[in-house]
């Protein structure tokens, strides 16, 4: 596809399908399996849904189990059948991204810097040096016309430099964490710091982004202007669900994937993502089937959807370091791990700091993120009051977490 045109591959989603479809018809199932322990008080419920818990035993008090076993059953049925409608409307739906055509100001193997400044942005004002994940697609940061937030910077006269990680080529089949830090990151802030010598740059992570540009800063931060870091994992241990650590103790099958494979590929990253939130896709496309399609929620949903859909392969080395270093022994909030032989120690960090810790959010915990918080000196923290995807993308994100980056960038 070259630049500006529309994509008009055919939609698969959302991957893995198969495993989605399955996870549907399995949160039926648990829930029918678990009516009469719920009703009769021996379900084990987590400390703080005690008080729900008693409540919901109370109503269930009054109907026979042979009509709450055909009501639930009828429910999930229903949610099963919208979630299939759900599923090929978002598959026929007409919305493609038409890709823009932006200015280069450096590159290397697969990755771009990607220059959305503006024409009449003065010499000396802010720029925003922006590192989003390594394993999804950077233009969540661009999705669409209204739900950009590079151009919402740009409108306020912040020069939006964004790094475009793109596919793993040849160059970056070795590569682990240090190569993408020291071979990467910093070249890119060296030519970003020679092309604008008179301003001030801020550094701006986003998730797994944000875990890498805090190893920038440590590194470099006599040349930023702050450091932001927007739902950045941490802590690694804290918040992660059950589902997801039996998923990241199958250590023998992802090392043959990536034996086999050189990557670890999107279908298994997708498949670790509905680990942390196995009913997600059931409860939004049961939604999306209840959309006006020519709404503006459902081009939303559809643009968002394409995204998460859209994934990179993770390199070997990386995605092996990520399972054991970051997850497995929490290096990064245990103060041990090293970029270049350096230990990345946010404890040195003297630049102003702002940390975003999403209300909702299922893919980094807010625990993780508060991690970091609390190991920067007077570090200031935010509380978008969305999720993970929903503070930088959706409707709500101009007068949240594009409002108070806005803000910290041009005080």
């Amino acid at each position: 596809m070259t630049s500006g045109e529309a994509s008009v591959r055919q939609r698969t989603g959302p991957r893995p399908l198969g495993l989605h479809l399955g996870l549907a018809q399995a949160t039926l199932a648990s829930s029918l399996a678990a009516l009469v322990p719920v009703r009769e008080g021996h379900f084990p419920w987590m400390a703080d849904l005690a008080e729900d818990a008693d409540r919901l035993r109370q109503d269930m008090a009054g109907f026979a189990v042979e009509d709450l076993l055909t009501e639930i059953g009828q429910h999930g049925h229903q949610q099963i059948g919208g979630m299939l409608r759900g599923i090929q409307k978002y598959h026929a739906h007409p919305y493609r991204r038409t890709e823009r055509d932006v200015p280069v100001l450096w590159s290397e193997g697969g990755s771009r810097l990607l220059d959305y400044g503006t024409e009449d942005q003065p010499d000396t004002g802010p720029v925003a040096l922006i590192i989003p994940s390594l394993i999804n697609r950077s233009y969540i940061l661009d999705l669409f016309p209204g739900r950009s937030f590079v151009d919402a910077l740009a409108a306020q006269g912040i020069r939006p430099l964004l790094m475009d990680w793109g596919e793993v080529t040849d160059v970056e089949r070795d590569y682990g964490l240090d190569e993408y830090v020291l071979n990467k990151l910093e070249p890119a802030a060296e030519a970003v710091f020679e092309a604008c010598p008179s301003a001030p740059v801020h550094l701006v992570g986003y998730c797994m982004g944000g875990t890498l540009a805090m190893a920038l800063a440590t590194r470099m931060q006599a040349r930023f202007a702050s450091f932001v870091a927007l739902a950045a994992p941490w802590n690694f241990h804290e918040g992660l669900s059950q589902a997801g650590r039996l998923f990241l103790g199958e250590r023998q099958v992802w090392e043959r994937v990536l034996g086999a494979f050189g990557e670890l590929p999107v279908d298994m990253l997708q498949a670790f993502f509905a680990s942390l939130d196995p009913s997600v896709v059931l409860q939004k496309f049961s939604l999306f089937d209840r959309m006006d399609p020519d709404s503006l929620r459902a081009q939303e949903f559809v643009a968002l959807e394409d995204w998460l859909n859209d994934g990179v392969p993770l390199a070997a080395k990386v995605a092996e370091q990520c399972f054991r270093e970051w997850y497995g022994s929490n290096l990064p909030y245990g103060g041990a791990w090293r970029i270049g032989g350096k230990i990345v120690s946010p404890e040195i960090l003297e630049i102003p700091s702002m940390i975003a810790v999403p209300k909702s959010d299922k893919i980094v915990p807010p625990g993780s993120a508060l991690g970091l918080a609390g190991q920067i000196p007077g570090a200031r923290i935010i509380y978008p009051p969305s999720g993970h995807i929903g503070m930088v993308a959706s409707r709500h994100a101009q007068d949240g977490l594009w409002r108070d980056v806005i803000r910290w960038v041009t005080q």
